[in-house]
Parts: C-alpha cells; structure tokens; sequence
C-alpha cells in the first residue's frame, strides 16, 4: 500500500496559522480545514461584534480555504463548531446556515469550550471533499456517455479560461442528482 500524499495548504486570503496548518488535503480528495475564528487575514484579534459576527468571519475564512484548495461549502461533509457560551448557538447557527443551501447541510457538532485563542467566542473546523473527485452514478450507459460526450464537446468549443466555469455547471448537474461518488480516474 502506498503511503498518502499530504499537501499543506496555506492562503494570505485567511489568518495565518502559527505551529500548524491551515489545512491538510490527503490524497487530493479529503481536505481537513483547521479551526478557524473570526480573524481577518493580516490582524492580530478577532472581529467586532460578538458572536455572530466572529461565526461570519470564521466561515467566511473557512471559504476562502476551500477555494484556495478547490473546494467549496457546496463540499463540505463535516463541521465542528466551538462556542465559549451556549447562549450563542442561535446566533451562530443562523449565521452558518446562511453558507450552505438546505440540500448541502453537512454532518456537524456543535459544543461548549472553556477558553478559544485571542479570547475568540466561536472556532469552526471543516472537512470537504476536493470538487473533482466526485461524479453522479450512471445506471445506463446512455446517461454517462452523454455527460463525457457534452463535456468533450464543450471542453473543445471554449477556451481553457472558461473550462473551470463549464466544470462548476457539470458539478451542479451531478450534485442535482443526488448520487455522488468517489471518480474513479
């Protein structure tokens, strides 16, 4: 068996991780994004506002990751929120729940911790799967020669600037179905 391929990933457009990494993708396919608080890139303390606002800003971070990455919410399978009071999980959950669309909920935990980094009130951590790694299942041969035939043709009709726009289409179409899993390449 052979060992697996770990790339750290590291982005200016998040806080900058100080004895560890932003994220860790295994094997091109699994990315582990790090807690991350309401921090803006290049501050040293965590946004105004409360908890509300420090959630919007820790996702928001978390977004900027997962693009850096190539992945997106619409890919996150799990999320371990953290908050110093409990009283917050309201504020905090409305505030997630505005980066996922009700069809892309992912698995999450969501718990009470004593103390977070620079006096922080909320700590998101995510796990995604890297967008090209997944396709629909196809139960005739009809449905998936046509998705590699269309995708052929339009990869040869457009230029190599658009070919990412055609991919997030096809990645629409296949998370439409309902039936992701692992591609097989």
């Amino acid at each position: 068996m052979a060992a697996p391929s770990i790339r750290l990933i590291a982005t200016s457009k998040a806080p900058a991780a100080t004895g560890y990494s932003q994220a860790v993708l295994v094997n091109n396919q699994t990315l582990y994004v790090s807690g991350q608080t309401g921090m803006i890139s290049g501050k040293t303390d965590v946004v105004p506002g409360g908890a509300r606002a420090e959630a919007k800003q820790a996702m928001t971070n978390i977004g900027e990751i997962l693009t850096y990455a190539g992945s997106s919410f619409k890919h996150v399978i799990n999320c371990n929120i953290m908050v110093t009071n409990m009283n917050d999980f309201q504020d905090v959950n409305e505030t997630f729940k505005n980066f996922f669309t009700a069809d892309t909920y992912p698995a999450r935990s969501f718990f009470q911790v004593v103390k977070l980094p620079k006096n922080a009130l909320v700590m998101i951590d995510a796990v995604a799967v890297v967008a090209g790694h997944y396709r629909t299942r196809s139960y005739t041969a009809w449905g998936q020669y046509t998705e590699n035939v269309t995708k052929t043709v339009l990869h040869k009709r457009i230029s190599m600037n658009n070919f990412e726009a055609v991919e997030r289409k096809f990645d629409v179409l296949r998370h439409c179905s309902g039936q992701l899993l692992p591609d097989k390449r």
